[in-house]
């Protein structure tokens, strides 16, 4: 009977002169464009710890990972490069530190990086077309009472998704942590819960044909949106234990992602990778402090969408 490999045993062998010619396409597919002066010619010059890339036109000197989520990283290619092959199915610091070799706050701080360039990429794909939505808590205690842990309070969250008016089927999905003080209702219900979507959740409906609220299950079964509420109240306690109230958003977004980029999971994560800036720890803590506001929309015009009933 064959033995089960090991996610660190499932990985390619990464090489690193592979992964500068990948980053390199990710950060300028279309070649080399001086971040000054938009020339199109480089001398290269090899030091010990980075490329450089110096333009003919103007002399400006950057690095190949300088302008990319990677910057400033004094870890590998290969390590990176091994954290996204791994986030195609969604990995914790503590496994990730320990297949990888680092520190567990290099892995916690590689991950996250990994998450904000999905979540800068999510923010600027708002849903559209014929559109459902679906409401519902994350950790709910089991018992409720003045003494419960933080931690494990409910978390409303909304289920939303585009979907196709010829197959019906999910063209792309998102979730968002709801922020408490904006709903204190215990129970979605129909009625308020339309409201409140309305008001908090779809200001801007340009692009939106239609609204339909709908429940995790009806007479047919579980409908689609519950299944995948379903899906990611699994994965994150199999993969994290559970997750608390303030790291919740930039996990439910990695759950999309997987599926809106489909079958290119780690083409379309390291093209993101090559074109979003870095964040700081420090930047990435208070971004996680605040809940931003759920934008499901764009924000050409103002026309009122028809409401699915």
């Amino acid at each position: 009977m064959n033995k089960r490999k090991s996610i660190g045993e499932q990985m390619p062998a990464f090489e690193e002169d592979d992964c500068k010619q990948a980053l390199l396409r990710a950060k300028w597919p279309n070649g080399y464009r001086c971040p000054r002066c938009d020339h199109p010619a480089y001398y290269p010059i090899v030091s010990r710890r980075r490329d450089i890339y110096e333009c003919r036109a103007c002399a400006h000197q950057t690095s190949l990972t300088a302008g990319t989520i990677m910057e400033g990283t004094r870890t590998p290619l290969v390590k990176w490069f091994s954290a996204l092959y791994m986030m195609q199915t969604g990995i914790s610091a503590k496994l990730l530190s320990a297949i990888l070799h680092v520190t567990y706050k290099t892995a916690w701080l590689m991950n996250h990086k990994l998450r904000h360039a999905i979540q800068i990429w999510d923010e600027a794909k708002p849903l559209k077309g014929d559109v459902q939505l679906y409401g519902d808590f994350y950790a709910r205690p089991v018992m409720s009472g003045v003494f419960e842990p933080p931690d494990q309070r409910e978390q409303p969250a909304v289920v939303g998704a585009s979907i196709s008016p010829e197959t019906y089927e999910i063209e792309e999905a998102k979730m968002k942590r709801v922020p408490k003080s904006m709903f204190n209702r215990r129970i979605f219900d129909v009625g308020s819960y339309g409201t409140f979507l309305w008001r908090h959740v779809s200001d801007d409906h340009a692009e939106v044909r239609s609204i339909e609220i709908v429940r995790q299950s009806d007479s047919e079964g579980v409908t689609e949106l519950g299944l995948l509420w379903r899906g990611v109240i699994g994965w994150l306690a199999r993969t994290f234990g559970g997750i608390g109230p303030k790291h919740l958003q930039a996990y439910l977004d990695e759950f999309c992602f997987r599926i809106n980029a489909r079958s290119d999971v780690f083409g379309k994560l390291l093209s993101l990778c090559g074109q979003t800036p870095t964040v700081t720890l420090r930047g990435l803590v208070n971004r996680i402090r605040a809940v931003r506001s759920i934008r499901w929309t764009s924000s050409v015009g103002k026309k009122q969408p028809q409401r699915a009933v």
